[in-house]
């Protein structure tokens, strides 16, 4: 079965990943450390730690386009060097990395709290928040893109508007000394900043979900570090130019930017900081716990963890164990309670992380030098090497300026190196499946001369096996038609962490019975089955559709009296907009010999398309047609009749020819007891009080005494909106 991921996110999406998860911890948490350690030369230090941070971007944009899938740089540096001690090494700092970044966002997250409302106090609030987020993660709530694009952008607004105001309330004169410390302090606090330019990566592990990725994610990495490089560097250089840089020290504040926005706004412009400090540190602080967890994760399934990091909940569909363990480890740094040692530690996991993903680069280049990059970095191999040179440089400077975080750095790496060596071998791993379900192997199936493509959107079980043998039977007559059942799991509007794991599993779990039934076809030439992972069933259905030759889009019922929302809006969307032919069958059961076949034809347009599909229907089960036209006087019977007697020719089987008169739903479905099959041709205007060619089909769906086929023919010229909404005036003008 062909199983992928719905691309969805575009470039505004993108950006929101990256630059979401880059602004919070560097202005939200350590400006007072950055200012400590920098002097006003902290503007200085966060912009060359951007600087840096370009050269690793590059090499990300290359290697999105070489291993195209959900992972990020543990990925990447595991496949080009292969399962060994430095893939170990790349995710042991990883997962500890993303880990200790959450105790600096707990911290902050506890300072704003503490500010707005005085009587909690900042550790309380910190654990707590610790605490809340392991549970959400743990139960898999999923997370609202729309409102981390909101919350994203309004950070963005209002930093903004604290660098527009905050331009006309500076002295300059505090900016001097611009290095009191020299440069050894810019370049100590560009290492320990480099970590806030972390999130960029992380726009990588969706890369199988993004619009055109080797396009879009180099333009949103390089974007997105450019924006932040602005923003970080201004926030910073307006700040202590506000106050005197001696004013916004930690022995002195633990909200130095706050302070100078209440001297710029006044009370309100504090609190207005600290409510988009509490944002930033709250979305932050999710995103690293389930980088972290996932990356943990990722390494037990590589049999690099004991087995308990990768068991799966069977009721909340997540990894239990390894959230409660990134957890404690945050509750750890939170303890610890030093933003500069656990800054610089962080930044020497990262900043060794990212070392290998530029070695990363170099080697898909040598191994693999004829394969076809969208994205290549400039310069190479000189901007990789820039890269690795600029992180080994930093993390010298932070060894030298903070050796008791170097010790702690380097024991943590060393205990990592003897467990590998030591430990993991011994441990016995359980199988390397990832769920309870039984997902199918992927399987590309190779191309063949079919002419036409029958679609066939699932995802009622109870309902699946009838549209699937109503395709089969198509496709057995034809002989020149494929079948492409399409499976569409729903997940989140943004993934903003490593493949997001956990709603993955509870989409995907609630579907097993129809994952299942798509597997059993898949052995058979003409069914080629798709499962896709994706925000929007529309969107997802849509992009197949787009892709196949001459497709017939056939959907189940999913309605009662309430056509125009079935299926969350999906199936009257598809009647509108596809360019396909699209049908909805509503099954009177689950047998589908259809031998006598009920065709109302009404002559117009739409009649004469579906009778094409209703041929091929008649084929296919060798049935007979019946064409019925319901007239409104008796003297019209006979004149029906003959016109009907020159369009009953242009099907393949037997026809007859039926004209009554009377009401027309009632004629209809008084005649259906005695059919297998009615097909009705509708018009693009059709829905829940809308006339389809004479007939209400609303009312023939629910009132039927067999099964129904509704079928909207495609019509390049008419499916155009403007034609569509003249046709609609007209018609309304007429009744009027």
């Amino acid at each position: 079965m062909k199983q992928k991921l719905d691309r969805t996110l575009g470039m505004y999406s993108s950006l929101m990943i990256s630059i979401g998860t880059m602004i919070g911890s560097a202005i939200f948490v350590l400006a007072g450390t950055s200012y400590d350690t920098a002097g006003p030369g902290a503007s200085l230090a966060i912009f060359l730690a951007g600087i840096a941070a370009v050269f690793t971007g590059l090499s990300f944009a290359e290697l999105v386009t070489v291993v195209p899938r959900a992972g990020g740089g543990y990925v990447y540096v595991k496949e080009a060097t292969g399962n060994n001690i430095i893939g170990f090494i790349c995710g042991w700092g990883f997962w500890l990395g993303y880990a200790m970044s959450c105790g600096l966002f707990a911290l902050g997250f506890g300072n704003f709290i503490n500010y707005i409302f005085p009587f909690i106090p900042q550790m309380a609030a910190a654990y707590l928040l610790v605490v809340y987020v392991m549970f959400t993660n743990i139960r898999g709530t999923k997370s609202s893109g729309t409102l981390q694009n909101i919350i994203t952008t309004v950070l963005i607004a209002l930093l903004l508007l604290y660098v527009a105001v905050g331009v006309f309330h500076m002295d300059i004169g505090y900016q001097k000394p611009f290095t009191p410390h020299g440069m050894s302090g810019v370049f100590n606090a560009m290492g320990f900043l480099y970590m806030t330019y972390i999130g960029y990566g992380l726009i990588t592990t969706a890369s199988e979900e993004v619009i055109e990725p080797e396009k879009t994610i180099p333009k949103a990495i390089l974007i997105s570090i450019a924006a932040v490089i602005f923003i970080k560097t201004t926030v910073f250089f307006v700040g202590c130019g506000i106050l005197p840089w001696t004013q916004l020290l930690p022995e002195v504040t633990s909200t130095p930017l706050i302070d100078t926005a209440v001297h710029m706004g006044g009370a309100l412009g504090g609190y207005l900081f600290a409510f988009a400090g509490i944002l930033a540190t709250l979305s932050s602080i999710n995103t690293a716990v389930m980088a972290s967890s996932r990356t943990s994760f990722a390494m037990a399934r590589d049999q690099r963890l004991p087995s308990l990091f990768k068991t799966i909940n069977r009721s909340t569909k997540t990894p239990i164990f390894s959230i409660v363990v990134s957890s404690v480890i945050v509750v750890i740094a939170v303890t610890i309670r030093d933003l500069e040692h656990i800054s610089t530690v962080t930044s020497i996991f990262s900043l060794t992380g990212y070392s290998l993903v530029n070695v990363a680069l170099i080697i898909f280049r040598r191994k693999q030098p004829q394969l076809e990059r969208k994205f290549k970095v400039p310069f190479f191999p000189l901007t990789p090497i820039l890269g690795i040179g600029l992180n080994l440089f930093l993390i010298c400077n932070l060894a030298i300026s903070d050796r008791i975080a170097l010790i702690i750095a380097v024991s943590v790496i060393g205990a990592g190196i003897l467990y590998y060596y030591l430990i993991m071998p011994r441990l016995k791993y359980a199988s390397k499946g990832i769920s309870i379900v039984d997902i199918p192997e992927i399987k590309e199936h190779k191309k063949d001369n079919r002419e036409n493509e029958i679609i066939i959107p699932v995802s009622n079980p109870h309902t699946a096996d009838g549209l699937l043998n109503f395709g089969r039977r198509i496709a057995l007559a034809e002989q020149s038609t494929t079948v492409v059942p399409v499976k569409v799991n729903v997940f989140p509007d943004n993934l903003l962490t490593i493949a997001d794991y956990d709603v993955m599993m509870q989409a995907m779990s609630t579907q097993d019975d129809v994952v299942q039934k798509l597997k059993a076809y898949e052995e058979e030439p003409f069914m080629r089955p798709v499962l896709i992972n994706s925000r929007e069933v529309f969107h997802a259905i849509m992009s197949v559709i787009k892709k196949e030759k001459n497709p017939l889009v056939i959907m189940g019922w999913h309605g009662s009296g309430l056509v125009k929302y079935m299926h969350g809006d999906i199936t009257y969307r598809m009647l509108q907009e596809a360019p396909a032919d699209v049908g909805v069958l509503r099954m009177h059961s689950v047998e589908t010999n259809f031998k006598r076949i009920l065709f109302p034809y009404g002559g117009g347009r739409y009649s004469k398309m579906t009778a094409k599909v209703v041929n091929r229907i008649a084929n296919a089960y060798d049935a007979e047609i019946t064409l019925l036209n319901v007239v409104d006087r008796d003297e019209d019977i006979e004149e029906t009749r003959e016109y009907l007697k020159n369009s009953a020719a242009r099907f393949d089987r037997p026809t007859e020819i039926m004209v009554c008169s009377g009401a027309l739903v009632e004629r209809v479905v008084e005649f259906s007891e005695n059919y297998d099959l009615v097909i009705m041709g509708a018009s693009l205007d059709w829905g829940i009080q809308e006339v389809v060619t004479g007939l209400r089909t609303d009312r023939i769906m629910e009132q039927a005494k067999c099964s129904v086929l509704i079928i909207k023919s495609y019509d390049l010229f008419l499916q155009k909106r403007r034609v569509r909404g003249l046709i609609h005036r007209t018609r309304k003008a007429i009744h009027q």
